[in-house]
């Protein structure tokens, strides 16, 4: 499949937008083998999605300083699997679960770092490939709003929607993802834009592969924009 994006990681874009506007991050030391469930629980392994869940919520307990502060994903479908993990905690993993704030980075770009920008250029127009997950969260007016925020001009296909990756079944059965996007695809290349931007990055490799388009985090739309200096291209 075709590469994502550019050499910096989603992370080192998160970090560079909340530096520029002033935001405070945690980045955490003890996150690794950490999993949001969703491997487990699309494939029906309920016993280990209970697992993962009830592990997950205990980490980002302590580490959230018991509720404290909010927890920001940069993965939509992980943040939808994470929001949904209720039912599978124990009573404890419950009540940190309800104490703590979970958010997507499209919620948190246009909640917090929208309102934080004031300095900054517009990129050229974009095209925008709103994934499932922030459909079923009722986050996808919010992905529209950031992208116009931060560009000239947004396009979101007509035909935009699953991309058939499934998590991990478009690397395995990449005929797959073929189907699923190519009426998609044959929008997008017909569109003149300067960036493709969604906020699942196996949604954006399965986009990529379909339409030759390097598609990136949304965070790196608003870092692009925010380090942009008037008078400059």
């Amino acid at each position: 499949m075709l590469r994502v994006g550019r050499d910096n990681t989603v992370m080192d874009a998160m970090l560079s937008v909340t530096k520029k506007v002033g935001v405070d991050v945690i980045l955490p030391e003890n996150i690794h083998g950490a999993c949001c469930g969703q491997l487990f629980s699309s494939k029906g392994y309920a016993e280990a999605y209970r697992y993962t869940a009830n592990r997950m919520i205990e980490s980002l307990w302590e580490l959230s300083q018991q509720g404290r502060l909010p927890v920001v994903t940069d993965v939509s479908s992980c943040t939808y699997t994470m929001l949904q993990c209720r039912e599978q905690l124990d009573p404890d993993n419950r009540t940190r679960f309800d104490a703590l704030q979970i958010l997507d980075a499209v919620d948190f770009l246009h909640d917090i770092v929208v309102p934080l920008s004031t300095d900054f250029r517009r990129t050229k127009e974009v095209v925008l490939h709103p994934v499932c997950s922030l459909h079923k969260m009722g986050s996808y007016g919010k992905l529209i709003a950031v992208a116009r925020h931060f560009s000239a001009g947004v396009t979101v296909p007509i035909h935009a929607g699953c991309c058939g990756m499934a998590g991990d079944r478009g690397f395995l059965f990449p005929e797959l993802t073929a189907a699923a996007t190519r009426q998609e695809a044959l929008e997008v290349g017909a569109a003149a834009c300067h960036g493709h931007y969604s906020s699942a990055v196996s949604c954006e490799l399965a986009m990529a592969e379909a339409t030759g388009k390097a598609y990136a985090s949304i965070l790196r739309l608003a870092d692009d924009a925010l380090s942009a200096t008037a008078g400059t291209e």
